[in-house]
């Protein structure tokens, strides 16, 4: 890879141990190469004190550097790095040019610089390039957020649908359990529609107060959180408040299978049992 020494600062190119090349090399088209440290390692390159070098094409080019980090280009730790001038000099102009340029800017102005960059470049054919910048810090934080929010959502769907399922398994074992109980009920008078909501009711009373159970902890670890880390806490009441009315829906969605099942048995077999 050929890159100036102004794409290694903007890369923040961290040396290792060597020294990058600079001016000097540049006016000299001195054959120096920067190596990343997976390809010092690759060709067994482990220190500098007798100048190895490499060869690229059957051209040497002594190495002068190792680098072991670059932020923003982390393909330059498995190559061979040179300066432009050397590769020209060397190897003369590519045949099929690639070049990329890469452009450091101040916090929050890549989308502006990313503008302007190509009419800066070649105001006659600002079409040439193919500009990139970073994605804007507000935008992420909103998708990352938007991310989390999707995947609070799916888990409490899926921890509602347990909810659900528990209740439903529970109120079915007290019918299987009470049979005696809404026999007896039966025999005295009571009709289908009444032992039925009676367990309704028994299965929308679990659920609301699983609800409460559940908002009052959701309100406690936002607290704590929220003193342990100096924030100030804001809770919306309305959300607090819809807990134990969805729980009150799952509860008697959960029940209303058992409670037709309770609301089915004869009061004559069950009174035999």
């Amino acid at each position: 890879m050929a890159a100036g020494s102004g794409a290694l600062a903007a890369s923040h190119a961290r040396v290792a141990y060597g020294r990058l090349y600079d001016r000097f090399h540049k006016d000299r088209n001195e054959r120096v190469a920067v190596l990343g440290v997976g390809a010092a390692r690759s060709l067994g390159i482990t220190e500098l004190r007798y100048q190895p070098s490499v060869f690229l094409d059957d051209i040497p080019f002594t190495v002068i550097a190792v680098i072991d980090s670059a932020d923003r280009l982390p393909e330059l730790l498995l190559s061979v790095v040179i300066s432009p001038q050397a590769a020209l000099a060397a190897f003369g102009s590519p045949n099929e040019p690639r070049a990329r340029m890469l452009v450091e800017t101040e916090l929050g102005a890549a989308g502006l610089v990313a503008s302007q960059s190509a009419v800066a470049l070649r105001p006659e054919s600002p079409e040439r390039f193919r500009v990139i910048s970073a994605v804007d810090p507000d935008q992420l934080r909103t998708k990352v957020s938007g991310d989390i929010n999707d995947m609070i959502l799916v888990l409490a769907a899926v921890c509602l649908l347990i909810g659900a399922v528990g209740i439903a398994n529970t109120t079915l074992v007290s019918v299987l359990e009470r049979v005696e109980e809404i026999g007896l009920r039966r025999t005295l008078g009571a009709r289908r529609y009444h032992v039925g909501l009676q367990f309704i009711a028994e299965s929308g009373f679990l659920g609301v107060a699983g609800g409460l159970v559940g908002a009052n902890i959701g309100v406690g670890l936002v607290l704590l959180i929220a003193v342990a880390k100096n924030w100030t806490a804001a809770i919306e009441p309305s959300t607090v408040a819809m807990a134990p009315g969805l729980g009150l829906l799952i509860g008697l969605l959960a029940g209303l299978h058992p409670a037709i099942r309770a609301a089915r048995v004869e009061p004559a077999r069950a009174m035999r049992r």
